[in-house]
């Protein structure tokens, strides 16, 4: 499926991951571990935005391959209307916490 369903990163965990003393140096983040946080999620939902309308459907909550599949179903229906200014996009999904 390559970059048809790309997101962009997460600019301020990325900040917040840089090293305060180096590349190298003790505050060095710990980047395995960081990757493993962006993956920690609830399910996965699959995004449509039309640009011309700027309307945007959401589908699911979905698991991770479940997701691929629902976003290239989805890729392939529009694909088959015409539709290819439409964006499919795969985003995470984060349920709310309850309090302790």
């Amino acid at each position: 499926m390559g970059d048809r369903f790309a997101s962009h990163p997460c600019t301020d965990l990325e900040r917040s991951l840089r090293p305060e003393t180096g590349p190298d140096g003790p505050g060095a983040p710990d980047w395995i571990e960081a990757l493993a946080a962006l993956d920690d999620c609830d399910g996965y939902v699959v995004l449509m935005i039309d640009p011309e309308t700027a309307e945007v459907d959401a589908h699911g909550p979905y698991g991770g391959p479940d997701a691929a599949v629902a976003a290239d179903s989805l890729r392939t229906s529009l694909d088959a209307e015409g539709l290819h200014d439409v964006s499919v996009r795969i985003v995470r999904l984060h349920l709310p916490r309850r309090a302790a």
